[in-house]
């Protein structure tokens, strides 16, 4: 067996067993997705099971793995704290994390890297536009985006549901919630994608600096947008925003605009829009009775889509920062510890949800999955996920009621440190 040591303060962790990922011996876990992710929740099992907390010199940080610790950690803002954007800095060259120093994104308050109290003060005006009545009042217009991206679904099968449906679905209906033009579509998914590579990706050193530029591009571009707003006010978050800004009711600077559209709005949800639809399109089709049961019956959506969500959600975890020495589970980690909190393996752990690899939409406790997360940081967009998934799913099953998996395909995914989309899905009538 292999044994690891603490960061800086030389505190012992748990030995690690042979073969238990992340360490320096792991076998099969691959960090950036390509090579998919097949035995991925064999692993986890090994390590909830024979070191649910340990340090992994590897990833330069502490891995907890188990249901409880990771909710106490979730809902354990104080302590574990979400300002993270330093360690993902530090992964890059010196000018390039120099660049992005100086950019809005990387530097400007928002709701995914910040505490309180400037989260608080961020969160609750966006909390209403995405809340579950607003959800239900744009409904119709995210409906009206979808049918025209389904109707440009070109004829014939297989289809890949990826490229043909939900990645066009997830930039259009977020482009026009944030109230950025439609006509600048293509424009705003370039600049995604710069965003997206630092945050989430491990961009290639020959093209980091062309993605810097991007970002660059892409604040003037919303610093632009954020003026044309303030006189000739449109239907969007920046208008919403901006008319209770000049109201008194809340409070926003246009760094704070920026960096709130350019993260939490697009590097933060064009991906996860278009991932609902094709991940619980694949579970409900692995087995096509669940495909045909929901079909037969709408009113088991919520519980089909939690279910997939559990059984197969977007990221692996999250990240957060020890403002203390902490103990978890009877490991002490010392004060200034990145930690990585396996959602992903939360969500299998089966002292929580027994037989956690069945897909089992009939189980009472799927409210308790943390696939949005816990406490402070609990997705804001998760009434919008709920609403594109189930507009999205209601298309395919009434114009193609027989779809089924194109069998024995090999599901790669997006190159990521921490999310598990996949680049492909085909499926056939």
């Amino acid at each position: 067996m292999s044994e690891t040591r603490g960061p800086a303060t030389g505190t012992d962790s748990p030995p690690l067993p042979e073969g238990c990922p992340f360490g320096p011996n792991g076998t099969g876990f691959h960090p950036f997705g390509t090579p998919g992710f097949a035995d991925l929740y064999q692993q986890l099992e090994t390590a909830r099971n024979a070191s649910p907390v340990f340090y992994s010199e590897p990833f330069g940080m502490w891995v907890v793995s188990r249901y409880d610790d990771i909710l106490k950690i979730l809902k354990d803002a104080d302590r574990f704290s979400s300002s993270t954007r330093p360690i993902i800095l530090s992964s890059f060259p010196d000018e390039i994390r120099a660049a992005l120093e100086r950019t809005h994104t990387f530097t400007a308050p928002n709701l995914a890297f910040d505490g309180r109290p400037a989260h608080d003060r961020l969160r609750g005006p966006v909390a209403k536009y995405f809340s579950a009545k607003s959800m239900i009042r744009r409904e119709a217009r995210i409906r009206e985006i979808m049918t025209r991206c389904f109707e440009d679904i070109p004829d014939g099968s297989p289809i890949d549901l990826v490229e043909s449906f939900a990645r066009p679905v997830a930039g259009r209906v977020m482009i026009d919630l944030a109230g950025l033009p439609a006509q600048d579509h293509d424009r705003i998914l370039r600049y995604h994608e710069a965003v997206n590579a630092f945050f989430f990706g491990n961009p290639p050193l020959e093209k980091q600096p062309g993605y810097v530029e991007d970002i660059r591009e892409l604040e003037a571009y919303l610093a632009d947008v954020i003026e044309q707003c303030r006189t000739s006010p449109r239907e969007g978050l920046i208008s919403h925003l901006l008319d209770l800004v000049a109201k008194g009711e809340a409070d926003y600077s246009t760094t704070e605009l920026i960096s709130l559209i350019s993260f939490d709005v697009l590097a933060a949800g064009i991906r996860p829009a278009g991932f609902v639809i094709v991940n619980l399109c694949r579970e409900l089709l692995r087995d096509p009775q669940h495909w045909d049961s929901l079909r037969a019956d709408p009113s088991l959506f919520d519980s089909a889509f939690n279910e997939a969500l559990r059984r197969s959600g977007i990221g692996l975890g999250v990240f957060r920062k020890t403002t203390t020495d902490v103990d978890v589970a009877g490991v002490r980690i010392p004060e200034g510890s990145v930690i990585w909190a396996m959602v992903a393996s939360a969500d299998y752990d089966d002292s929580r949800f027994p037989d956690p690899e069945v897909f089992n939409p009939h189980r009472t406790n799927l409210a308790s999955s943390l696939h949005f997360s816990q406490g402070l940081h609990y997705c804001l967009g998760s009434y919008l996920a709920r609403t594109i998934a189930r507009v999205g799913i209601d298309l395919l099953m009434r114009h193609h009621p027989r779809l089924r998996l194109v069998p024995d395909q090999v599901i790669e995914y997006e190159a990521s440190i921490n999310l598990m989309i996949p680049a492909g899905l085909l499926v056939e009538s």
